[in-house]
């Protein structure tokens, strides 16, 4: 135990010292409730000691086990003072880091204990000051210690009649509690990095989160009042079910009543009112947590909007449905060729031609089709790829004209299939069998009667010497044009056999711009 020294050994002047350690160590506690940072905190630290010790500037420190070197924590008001009434270069507010640990400072860390040097300036451990550095005439160095360990000191400088033992007794005095303030300081920095990273993270989550207590006081996120409207102090209490669709308020009413009953999460999907009205469908999840006795301290909920989720699995229905269907009919027309193909007598290589034939233009529609999300082909696509299929494409003896036209998937297989036993008939008997044959395609848009638009389209064969005016037998083409395609489509069609060559005509009808 440190003995009082004989020189002060009024009773008075002790208490007075007493009084003020005490006076300082209520003030570092209560600073280190409002200071803004650690620094700031360690400035308050600093001149407390200097007001009990009576030094002119002071610093404290603490040492970084990794680089083994001294990170200092604060420099006092009075010590930047004293730096800027030296004329120092030293950045203003800026304490210096990595210090290394040797010097007066470092022998009161390596022997850890507090020390006095009141001839600085010949102790055979003095290396100098640094430059702009105030004079150093005297120094006090207390360590400071947090569970038994050194982790650090308090530097005090230049009291005017040089240090004291009682002044090391007034610092080791304040040094436990400005050790706890700094440490309390530091875990509650800590704690609200870690609340404000939470509350950020918590709020770049697209999901509505919330929390819930014993008392039913909900705090949630910001995409909760976002999506509802509803502020926590509306949520509150229950409050939140308001929102929930009438029709199904009694089912997420009994889902969450036998969750807290049994203390077990719940999982739910119902619609939640939005702000700008009508509802959503959500999939909501709440899960207890528990407090370290296992019992339920709050809840933790969370809703995710799955709206597009359920649009999309409706879309996906309904395309399944539409292919589906599509197959269905595209089967059906396959039958139906394939009958028709073998229907007409000719030879078994005759027909596994044609067949041939009518399934690749087939094939084509359908990969036609799909390259487009719509669903639907273009008209001059198509009739390209029909006449390439032949091998011929446009030039000289071939005209291509009409504006943009998108067919609806219902009319590209028959419409597709009209083109290709053209064009296989141009290919065999037509205008691509002689020369000097030509044959010009056109087509436009127009409203019928009814309103409706209506695709005129004209195949238009000349140059070929002699076509039968009624041929020798009514084939899979002719039977298509003239039947399957008003039966089918609603289309009205027109084909005629004359000298010169084919002429076809094709009025078919067309959904409007909006595709109905």
């Amino acid at each position: 135990m440190r003995m009082e020294p004989r020189d002060e050994t009024s009773l008075l002047a002790t208490l007075a010292r007493k009084n003020a350690v005490l006076e300082g160590i209520n003030r570092i506690f209560h600073e280190a409730l409002t200071a803004p940072s650690l620094e700031a905190l360690g400035r308050v630290c600093l001149r407390v000691a200097e007001d009990v010790t009576g030094a002119s500037f002071s610093f404290m420190g603490e040492i970084d086990r990794a680089t083994d070197r001294l990170d200092e924590i604060a420099i006092s008001e009075r010590g930047w003072a004293a730096f800027e009434a030296a004329k120092s270069d030293w950045p203003h507010g800026k304490v210096p880091t990595g210090l290394t640990i040797h010097g007066l400072y470092g022998r009161v860390l390596r022997e850890d204990a507090a020390l006095i040097f009141n001839d600085a300036a010949t102790h055979p451990d003095r290396i100098g000051t640094p430059s702009g550095h105030p004079p150093l005439k005297n120094f006090l160095g207390v360590p400071l210690r947090r569970n038994g360990a050194l982790i650090g000191m308090i530097g005090l400088g230049n009291r005017p009649e040089g240090f004291r033992d009682v002044d090391v007794a007034a610092v080791e005095e304040l040094a436990p509690a400005i050790v706890q303030a700094l440490h309390s300081k530091r875990a509650e920095a800590a704690l609200r990095d870690s609340e404000e990273q939470r509350r950020l993270t918590l709020e770049l989550v697209p999901a509505m989160l919330w929390r819930v207590d014993a008392a039913g006081r909900i705090t949630s996120n910001q995409q909760w009042q976002a999506v509802t409207g509803q502020s926590d102090a509306q949520a509150s209490g229950g409050g939140w079910m308001e929102l929930i669709h009438p029709s199904e308020a009694g089912k997420v009413t009994r889902a969450f009543r036998r969750a807290h009953a049994a203390g077990e999460p719940v999982t739910v999907q119902c619609r939640v009112r939005q702000a700008g009205g009508g509802y959503r469908a959500v999939l909501i999840r709440q899960v207890p947590v528990r407090d370290p006795t296992g019992a339920i301290s709050h809840w933790f909920g969370a809703a995710t909007d799955v709206g597009d989720m359920q649009s999309m699995e409706e879309r996906q229905r309904v395309l399944v449905a539409e292919l589906q269907h599509r197959v269905r009919n595209i089967l059906t027309v396959i039958r139906s060729v394939f009958a028709r193909t073998v229907a007409s007598g000719e030879s078994l290589d005759d027909v596994a031609d044609h067949f041939r034939g009518r399934l690749d233009a087939l094939a084509r529609t359908q990969v036609s089709a799909t390259l487009n999300a719509s669903g639907t082909v273009d008209l001059e696509n198509l009739i390209r790829d029909e006449l390439l299929s032949v091998g011929v494409s446009d030039g000289n003896s071939v005209s291509i004209a009409g504006q943009d036209v998108a067919l609806p998937a219902a009319s590209v297989e028959l419409l597709g299939l009209a083109i290709h036993e053209l064009a296989t008939n141009a290919l065999k008997f037509g205008a691509f069998r002689v020369n000097g044959g030509s044959l010009a395609i056109t087509w436009d848009v127009k409203l019928g009667e009814s309103g409706t638009r209506q695709l005129h389209l004209r195949w238009s064969e000349s140059g070929v010497p002699a076509v039968p005016v009624v041929p020798p037998r009514q084939g899979f083409g002719i039977e298509l044009i003239e039947e399957a395609l008003p039966y089918r489509l609603g289309a009205e069609t027109g084909l005629t056999f004359a000298g010169g060559g084919v002429c076809c005509t094709i009025v078919l009808p067309l959904p409007d711009e909006e595709g109905k």
